[in-house]
């Protein structure tokens, strides 16, 4: 998503003819970009004053050039004694976003609700990664190898998911991607060395992070891939991300209650890069018993699978989820396109299990059954026969 905000932020940051009042703004809202703003020579003395006192560590990172000019642009807003820029809001993601409605029409009252925890915006420089710290390099040559570096250790640790369904949420393609091209961009700059190298810096440390938020990743995977439960629907959920994907039994705590006092809500999922977890009743809540919480299951993972195509599609085109509701089937519907995929995993025929029904009330044809297993195979995502 190359244009995103944050990148003409960082370009902006470092730009000696951006006006003093946006750089004001961007060092409200950007303490990443302290350093790149404090090395900018257009940055009032009182506007490099307000980044010592709030973010001293990053102002230390630059040498602030000395002058005895007062500029002309002293008199501006946020320029006057110490006072400091107003700080913005920072940014906070996607926030929550609910998919689906989250409430059921049921026969006798389970609703499979999904819930989706958003934070798909690219992570901020700044954060580092537990084993990653700050690159030592100081030249932008020397930073821009660390990104080399850290660029072919992501990719070696990214290829550890092929075949994975949810791969992209995990690797989040689209933001190393980015990543790569404010590099490119760097490297035509005409900007001055000290804020080239400032920039650098940022960027040299942005993927030091993403290939140790990976590499973490990774790591907690490989402690899930047991069964440790026993259970059916975990040993679905395993099947599916190898590892990637947890589940928990906490559907009543962590899920949102339907709004139909007959309803109940069974079932959920979080989905950020940091937790992927399927959330279902506990067993001794589950009406319908193993066949409800199968249901369930593969209701919520199916949306994890509808969710890849944030990460998989380039801004103003259409992913193969959104594109097959966008044809009229399942009736333009996510959630019964989770129903579908459940239904069609399971060989079933109704959402009635017992005297409990579970869904959104439809069942989908056998051309609908068909599309979800083009779907399915083309993403990568378990389908018997």
């Amino acid at each position: 998503m190359t244009g995103a905000p944050d990148d003409l932020d960082l370009l902006a940051a470092g730009d000696p003819a951006t006006p003093p009042q946006r750089l004001a703004d961007i060092a409200a809202r950007r303490h990443d970009l302290h350093a790149v703003i404090a090395a900018n020579p257009s940055t009032y003395p009182e506007l490099r004053q307000w980044i010592g006192q709030v973010n001293p560590g990053y102002a230390q990172q630059i040498a602030v050039p000395s002058t005895s000019v007062v500029p002309p642009y002293a008199g501006a807003p946020y320029g006057s004694g110490f006072a400091a820029p107003p700080v913005a809001p920072r940014r906070k993601g996607l926030g929550w976003i609910f998919a689906g409605c989250g409430c059921l029409t049921l026969v006798a009252g389970i609703v499979i609700a999904a819930v989706v925890i958003g934070g798909l915006g690219a992570s901020t420089a700044g954060g580092g990664g537990s084993d990653g710290g700050r690159p030592t390099a100081s030249t932008v040559d020397e930073q821009l190898a660390v990104i080399r570096t850290e660029s072919t250790e992501y990719e070696k640790l990214a290829a550890q998911l092929e075949g994975n369904p949810v791969a992209p949420l995990v690797t989040q393609p689209t933001r190393f991607q980015r990543l790569q091209a404010d590099a490119e961009a760097l490297k035509a700059s005409t900007a001055l060395e000290k804020v080239r190298q400032a920039q650098a810096r940022t960027l040299a440390e942005r993927a030091t992070k993403y290939r140790s938020d990976l590499q973490r990743l990774i790591t907690a995977a490989e402690g899930r891939r047991a069964n440790a439960s026993g259970t059916s629907e975990e040993q679905l959920v395993d099947s599916a991300g190898n590892g990637f994907i947890d589940i928990q039994w906490n559907a009543d705590s962590e899920c949102s209650t339907s709004e139909n006092p007959e309803s109940t809500t069974a079932g959920c999922v979080t989905n950020t890069p940091e937790q992927l977890i399927v959330h279902i009743l506990p067993r001794e809540k589950m009406r319908g018993g193993d066949e409800a919480a199968r249901l369930t299951t593969l209701h919520e993972l199916a949306h994890l699978y509808q969710h890849t195509d944030v990460e998989t599609t380039a801004d103003g085109e259409v992913g193969p989820a959104t594109k097959l509701k966008e044809a009229g089937l399942f009736q333009g519907s996510g959630e019964v396109m989770s129903d579908c995929y459940a239904l069609t995993y399971l060989g079933l025929n109704s959402l009635t299990v017992g005297d409990v029904t579970l869904g959104y009330g439809y069942v989908c044809n056998d051309s609908e059954r068909q599309a979800i297993r083009d779907w399915a195979k083309a993403i990568h995502a378990p389908m018997p026969g």
